[in-house]
């Protein structure tokens, strides 16, 4: 690829990783790198540090500003599908703003970035089949500054219209990835916007809001499942500082169900910070036989109605009387909780059995649930102190 017109080129990084010429001052263009190689080389270029991978076939002395530059040179044609695209470990990946782009995006380097450049709205990624808009295997990735679209390839009948069906999700971290930090995406349309699965460890979701999820993959007067902001399975993952609203879709089962954010089996995951309204849930927390999930903390999250006119749930976990339990040791502190509107519910803890641990502690808790029931639990939870519990409570709760 050679410069733009009125744009010299200036410089030439072979693959052995030496530069023949570069002028001080110069700008490289990272969405012109070809992934040849994943072995990185920094230049300091006057006040511009530059992260070359494999080599650059071209660059440029530019008297316009980085913006106007990178407009100029998209590594991905906008429009284009993403799937053939293979980042190396070390290497960026921007996508024009204002442009739409079909997934999916796989990832299975280390240390990726993939973000954003230009002006504008931020680049839009779709899926309209089973799957995610991005897959992530590697590890230490970074996924910033994108819009996610899912589109239903099906559709239920429920409450007398049709409904999204199907399992698409934004972003999937896979069995084996660890470490990567997804930031100031907006995902909707999905069963769940982001989805961490089993074996994930050590993932950060941020800064990010999820909006109007509602796919559902089962949908029946037996169960329904889906419409997750956040779905995790892995253990040791951070969801913090997000927004997560109107995740409720059609049930036949439950007449609405979705969750902001959803555990089942994950432990040790820490959910900090995210406002939450017009949920079916918060948080639900579930596990399966022969597997306990434990040390889950829910700590100054607030969740309110919002403008919706159905009910939301606080949260809800059980024991080991349910067969999608045990879970254990759920602490939840200087959470503000504000369901007023009639049929919500606060904290729901049951299905405590004898020889069950500690299913759930409140602690330092503002939990205004006007005349509905703000507490229920049959055993294994404790009062850590300090809480505002407004609402009614069961007769055997310790409310």
């Amino acid at each position: 690829m050679g410069c733009p017109p009125r744009l010299s080129l200036c410089a030439n990084l072979s693959p052995s990783g030496h530069t023949r010429e570069v002028a001080r001052g110069v700008m490289f263009s990272p969405f012109i790198i070809s992934f040849i190689r994943s072995q990185a080389v920094s230049h300091r270029l006057g006040r511009y540090i530059v992260p070359l991978i494999g080599f650059i076939v071209a660059c440029c002395s530019l008297p316009v500003n980085y913006a106007q530059a990178v407009r100029l040179l998209p590594y991905v044609p906008c429009g284009k599908a993403l799937s053939a695209v293979q980042p190396a470990a070390g290497s960026t990946l921007a996508l024009q703003r204002g442009c739409t782009y079909s997934g999916p995006l796989i990832l299975r380097a280390r240390n990726v970035t993939v973000t954003s450049y230009g002006t504008g709205s931020k680049p839009v990624i779709t899926l309209n089949k089973d799957g995610a808009t991005i897959v992530i295997y590697g590890s230490h990735d970074i996924i910033k500054n994108l819009s996610l679209k899912g589109i239903a390839p099906r559709r239920w009948s429920c409450g007398g219209t049709k409904t999204p069906a199907g399992h698409v999700d934004g972003i999937d971290i896979e069995p084996g990835a660890t470490n990567n930090t997804i930031s100031h995406v907006y995902a909707t349309g999905f069963y769940a916007g982001v989805y961490i699965k089993a074996g994930a460890s050590g993932n950060t979701i941020q800064s990010s809001t999820f909006n109007r999820n509602l796919q559902l993959d089962t949908n029946n007067h037996a169960a329904s499942a889906g419409a997750f902001g956040v779905l995790v399975w892995g253990n040791g993952n951070t969801i913090q500082y997000n927004t997560i609203k109107n995740n409720q879709a059609c049930s036949l089962a439950y007449g609405h169900d979705g969750s902001a954010i959803e555990i089942y089996r994950g432990s040790h995951n820490l959910i900090r910070s995210n406002r939450a309204a017009n949920n079916s849930a918060f948080t639900e927390l579930g596990s399966y036989p022969g597997h306990i999930a434990t040390a889950n903390g829910f700590y100054r999250n607030t969740i309110t109605d919002g403008a919706g006119r159905l009910h939301t749930t606080f949260l809800i976990t059980r024991g080991s009387g349910d067969p999608n339990g045990p879970v254990y040791k759920t602490a939840v502190a200087h959470n503000t909780v504000k369901l007023t509107r009639a049929g919500d519910r606060g904290a729901v803890s049951y299905a405590w059995q004898r020889g069950d641990s500690t299913l759930l502690t409140l602690t330092n808790n503002y939990l205004n649930l006007g005349n509905n029931q703000v507490l229920y639990e049959d055993g294994g939870y404790i009062d850590g102190g300090g809480n505002t519990l407004i609402g009614t409570c069961n007769r055997k709760s310790d409310c």
